[in-house]
């Protein structure tokens, strides 16, 4: 993990707990300024709580200060909701209620929250000018021609709302889909990198750790993990929830390089049980050219993959 982005998490989280607090201070000068039985209410409570904690000093707890505690609790809320506020408008706010704004769930011990992994993310992405801008939302079938592509007489059109509809359902199951690898193959400009980025796009959207590099960015990154002997590097890669991987068969050959860690990254992330979604304009017989039978076993093993054939005219 790049120190130097975590940094820049920890530091956005503490500007979210201080924009808490001042949601948190707004709030409640608005209710005091209409309603001022709620801070009555609430220095009655407060004084309770503070006198049973000093008093436990010299005499004995008050059995019954939850009790009390709840009914001035009750009193607030039916304040709240009696002069037009949510019953929970004082409550604590948080933008992420699994951490509380910290980045860390658990009590003895600590993990990194699925808000921070997802900011981590889209920090390294935004690094790499990587810009999010096509939805599923915004595909538009109509541009794809009402041309037979298979012999059953499918048009491609049809097949790319087959398609469309497969990778909505592999976005909305994450982070557990049946199959946790997608390959989209088939020529180019058939609408891959387009449904790629509307996976990733909706991944973001629900609070999914992701990262989308090419597969020119993905070799860049081992190649100088390699000869640095520096595997950090690679941490981002391995560990992200989801990893989408653009344009695979466009990146140099590079011996002992390529192939050999395609294969770790693919290998490994299914063991560890991650998503990934690869695009190519390879054909399967060219991949396995390319790549080995290795490789394209691990991506073919329907336990594991589900593959996606684009067929049809450019559209571009």
């Amino acid at each position: 993990m790049n120190e130097q982005v975590f940094q820049r998490v920890l530091q956005t989280l503490a500007e979210r707990r201080d924009a808490d607090e001042r949601e948190e201070q707004r709030r409640l000068r608005e209710v005091l300024d209409k309603c001022p039985e709620v801070g009555t209410l609430m220095e009655e409570r407060r004084n309770a709580v503070l006198g049973s904690v000093y008093g436990a000093f010299s005499t004995p707890v008050v059995d019954d200060l939850p009790e009390r505690v709840e009914t001035w609790n009750a009193q607030i809320r039916a304040q709240l909701i009696k002069n037009g506020f949510p019953e929970d408008y004082l409550e604590p706010v948080f933008q992420c209620s699994l951490c509380e704004d910290t980045g860390f769930t658990g009590s003895s011990r600590k993990a990194l929250c699925s808000c921070a992994k997802a900011l981590y993310a889209q920090l390294v992405e935004a690094e790499g000018g990587f810009d999010e801008d096509q939805t599923f939302e915004r595909f538009d079938l109509n541009v794809f021609p009402e041309e037979p592509v298979s012999e059953n007489g499918v048009t491609q059109r049809q097949l790319m709302q087959v398609i469309r509809r497969r990778c909505e359902e592999f976005a909305e199951a994450l982070p557990h889909p049946a199959q946790k690898t997608l390959l989209l193959y088939g020529g180019s400009g058939l609408g891959k990198t387009y449904l790629l980025r509307c996976i990733h796009e909706r991944a973001r959207r629900r609070g999914v750790p992701a990262l989308c590099v090419t597969a020119n960015q993905l070799i860049r990154t081992a190649r100088k993990a390699t000869f640095s002997r520096d595997q950090s590097e690679l941490d981002d890669l391995y560990e992200t929830e989801l990893l989408l991987i653009d344009d695979l068969g466009t990146e140099p050959l590079i011996e002992n390089v390529t192939v050999e860690e395609l294969f770790n990254l693919i290998n490994e992330r299914q063991n560890d049980g991650m998503c990934t979604v690869l695009s190519t304009n390879l054909n399967l017989s060219e991949l396995k050219r390319r790549y080995t039978e290795r490789v394209v076993s691990r991506l073919l093993d329907r336990q594991h993959c589900q593959a996606l054939h684009f067929l049809g005219r450019d559209i571009r």
